[in-house]
């Protein structure tokens, strides 16, 4: 088939892809991160309202200002952001691969699409989509010789996820092989320009990206082994990804005579962004550092470039057997088969609400009966706020529970929302130590979630 027919389809589908993927977004109910999904989310819709969090460290300035429109429209107008940049992330796939010249090439778009880490995450407010695409964008603009474009938006990347500062040295040393001296310095454009920005507007320091860090000191959530990541291959890529990974990187190392040579695009770039990315987070994840708690959801930045790396393994194993093309289409065929079923295995197509978002919403629904005109309430969840349609940064109304520690002095008929995970777990209370704290009364007890973590909530009045 023509290579000028075969984009022609890629191109139908993608449109048809729009649509399908809008309705899931539209009839799913369920929330797929109930934390930092959330919270990232409730940063953008607020932050018209409150310009401050334009600047917020932890909500990536970045994310919340392009998320900041969708966000006007509710949950679900953030995860049709999240949407976009998802189908961007793996259209830029296709065309990098197309570009480079890559053997099935056509697989690149389907595969990012569905490897089930970023099938789960783009249905969320999570800045992991957005941070592939701009990932993307970057190396795109590389592979057509556009340097300095590419050096613009890569330097935004510490402002979508904060692990874009690993990366951007990979570029750097890139641009300066190429002896693109300006494009190397304009890597660091994003963070001048928001350090001035802070310094004049919000902040008042001009080192506010470096002092303001939320992810310094010693962790909170523990720590786990040095290969849990490698361990969760199949929740992250999928069987048939996570072994073509493995033949990639394999033949990155172990050259054959005759193999052409790794370009160093593929090499430093792309393989080296994963592979940096992926030991950097299993090193956080082994030494409780970094604010790391081990969430595998967020190798769902570098899918892409997993899926790449994936493509030049194919390409190594079927030149094995290139002559049986019915083979090598059969292999293509499964590949793709089998990272989808993987996906809808474990995500499904539309998302339902889940036992412990039940919870939280029908506690929500007992703190409208229990509130009163000028009560405020301490919560730690940050769904309870978006289950109450509520402006989590209006502090007359809503307030963290690390109120709780400063002793800060109640008035009659406060609520205290505590939870059983991030009471003790991100704000250091207990459900003993709310409970005895003088003149508070418990008026509301959730039902305990039967998922394994006994999730639930209690509900204390201030007399």
């Amino acid at each position: 088939m023509e290579t000028a027919q075969i984009n022609r389809y890629i191109r139908v589908i993608f449109a048809l892809l729009f649509f399908v993927l809008s309705a899931i977004a539209l009839l799913s109910e369920g929330i797929f991160d109930t934390g930092d999904g959330i919270l990232h989310y409730q940063i953008a819709r607020w932050s018209w309202k409150h310009p401050e969090l334009l600047l917020h460290h932890w909500g990536k300035p970045v994310y919340t200002l392009l998320a900041s429109p969708f966000a006007q429209f509710g949950y679900k107008g953030v995860v049709m952001f999240n949407m976009l940049c998802h189908l961007g992330a793996a259209w830029l796939t296709w065309r990098i691969a197309v570009r480079m010249k890559l053997p099935h090439s056509t697989l690149a778009p389907f595969l990012v699409l569905f490897t089930p880490v970023s099938w789960g995450v783009w249905q969320s407010g999570l800045t992991e989509p957005l941070f592939a695409v701009t990932l993307m964008s970057g190396i795109y603009f590389i592979v057509a010789g556009r340097y300095r474009t590419s050096a613009l938006l890569l330097s935004l990347l510490p402002f979508i996820r904060t692990e874009g500062y690993l990366l951007l040295p990979l570029f750097a040393l890139f641009f300066l092989l190429r002896r693109e001296f300006f494009s190397a310095f304009l890597l660091s454009a994003g963070s001048l320009i928001y350090s001035i920005i802070g310094l004049i507007v919000v902040h008042h320091d001009f080192l506010w990206i470096i002092n303001n860090n939320p992810y310094t000191g010693d962790s909170r959530y523990g720590n786990g082994p040095l290969l849990y990541f490698v361990k969760q291959y199949e929740q992250l890529f999928g069987i048939a990804i996570s072994a073509l990974i493995s033949v990639g990187l394999l033949s990155f190392v172990l050259k054959r005579k005759g193999d052409q040579p790794v370009s160093l695009t593929m090499a430093l770039l792309i393989s080296g962004s994963f592979v940096v990315y992926f030991v950097a987070h299993s090193l956080f994840w082994w030494q409780g550092a970094a604010g790391s708690y081990g969430l595998i959801r967020v190798m769902a930045a570098v899918v892409p470039c997993a899926v790449l790396v994936s493509l030049y393994g194919l390409n190594q194993l079927t030149k094995l057997y290139s002559e049986y093309k019915a083979a090598v289409v059969l292999t293509a065929v499964s590949i793709t088969g089998f990272t989808l079923y993987n996906a809808l295995d474990q995500h499904g197509i539309t998302r339902e609400r889940d036992e412990k978002q039940n919870i939280i919403f029908s506690t929500a629904e007992q703190i409208k009966k229990l509130r009163t005109a000028d009560c405020k309430i301490y919560y730690g969840y940050p769904l309870i706020t978006h289950a109450l349609d509520g402006d989590p940064f209006n502090y007359k109304e809503f307030t963290e529970m690390w109120a709780l520690e400063s002793n800060e002095n109640f008035k009659s008929g406060d609520l205290v929302v505590w939870d059983s995970h991030f009471g003790p777990l991100q704000y250091n209370i207990s459900e003993q130590h709310l409970l005895a704290i003088p003149r508070m009364k418990e008026v509301y007890r959730s039902e305990k979630g039967t998922d394994g973590n006994n999730h639930y909530f209690v509900i204390c009045r201030y007399e």
